[in-house]
Formats: C-alpha cells, structure tokens, sequence
C-alpha cells in the first residue's frame, strides 16, 4: 500500500510542470481579488481607517490592484516549488487556494453589496438571503476554475454529471456557510465589520475545508485512464 502511494507521488512529480498559463489564470484571479477586495475596504469604515494609519491613501489601489496580483504569482510559485520537494498536492493546493481567495472575494463583495442596500441591517431576513445570492455567485466561479484549472478535468463528456455533484456537495457547503455567518452575525456585535467581513470570513474557513475534500476525492476526482495518461506523458 505505502508503496503504491510512493511510485503515484513520485509520478505526479515527474509530470508537474508550472506552465504559462498557469502564471497568467493565478493573476486574472489575483486581479479578481485586488479589486473587489479594495470595494469592501471603502465599503468598510473600520479597515479603510486601520489602511490609513499605515498607508497614504494614494498607495491604497495600487496596492490592492496591482500588489495583489503579484503576490498571487509569487504564491503560487512557493506552491509550485513545495510542490517538486516536499509533495506534489502542494500545487494543487495553492491553485485551489487561488480559486478560493477569488470565490471569497466575490462572495464578500457582492455581500457588502447587498447589505449597504439595507444599512448592514443583520436583523432582518435580507441578511440570510443576501449571503445566499453571493455564495451562488461565487459557487459558479469556484466550479468553472477548479474543474478546468485546480482539477484539470479533460473534456466536457461528464461536464453535466460532474455539475450536478458539484451543486449537490456545494449545496451542503452553502448550508454550512449560511448558517455559520447568519449566526455569528446575530451573536456578535451590531456592526458593518462583523456583519460584512468577520462573519463571511469564519463562514468561509468552515466550509472550505468541505468544499476541498468533496471536489478532490468526489466531484472532480480522475478517472485512472487519466492518471496513467499523465503519468506516460508531461502536460
């Protein structure tokens, strides 16, 4: 068995290459969350003012928009080399993480949205609702990146099987988030931070351990044709 695991660990190492378009996606996703991730901040008084004891506010898009894409790159280049010495999931990892940063970011965002509609009223049925329009919104991201890019699923073949196990496992991950950010939302502190960020952001912690396990081992797992392909021939 321990053996099995080596050669497979020792193949995915020898076929994992770090290619162009890899460098490229992790910035269009970097980019994704520099901007929305400068909305939330001047949606929120609270962080716009702890940037601003530290920054002029000049630097503060320029930081978000352009530093955080580099520092996305930079990521997923530590990802890549943990990945060749120490162990291939590593890569993958950081990719899905990538994905991750930029569901998380339209998730808040669209959130914060949403809530400056209504005053960051948490009291009220329209948070719940609201969480569940960003979560959707980000879940269609999430599915699109992690099948073609985190994953590298071949083929469209499975695409709607795939789809629908993919909704139902996020479906249960929605659930999950929902509740952990309607609830601390409502014990917390009647605040924008909590409300728009703290509670999204234990939310997303929760259910991104479930979303992980269910899209590796379940929704997006390789056939093992696929495997033994790979293993024969570097992408």
């Amino acid at each position: 068995m321990y053996y099995g695991i080596i050669i497979e660990m020792a193949e995915q190492i020898y076929t994992l290459q770090l290619k162009k378009k890899d460098l490229i996606i992790v910035a269009i996703l970097g980019e994704i969350v520099g901007v929305l991730g400068y909305a939330i901040v001047n949606a929120q008084p609270t962080l716009s003012g702890l940037f601003a004891k530290f920054l002029p506010q000049g630097l503060l898009m320029p930081l978000f928009v352009v530093g955080v894409p580099i520092a996305a790159v930079c990521a997923l280049l530590v990802a890549y080399i943990l990945a060749k010495k120490v162990n291939p999931i590593f890569f993958q990892m950081g990719k899905f993480a990538a994905v991750g940063f930029s569901n998380t970011a339209i998730d808040w965002g669209i959130l914060n949205i949403i809530l400056a509609g209504f005053g960051f009223a948490v009291g009220t049925s329209l948070y719940p609702a609201g969480k569940a329009i960003s979560f959707a919104f980000a879940t269609l991201n999430s599915f699109v990146w992690n099948r073609f890019w985190s994953f590298e699923k071949k083929g469209t073949s499975n695409l709607g099987k795939e789809a629908l196990q993919f909704y139902i496992f996020t479906g249960i991950g929605l659930v999950i988030n929902v509740i952990v950010a309607t609830n601390i939302a409502r014990i917390s502190p009647e605040s924008k931070l909590w409300a728009g960020v703290i509670a999204p952001a234990l939310a997303t912690a929760t259910s991104m351990v479930w979303n992980f396990t269910a899209y590796k081992f379940f929704v997006f797992k390789k056939p093992a044709s696929q495997k033994m392909g790979q293993a024969q021939i570097p992408q």
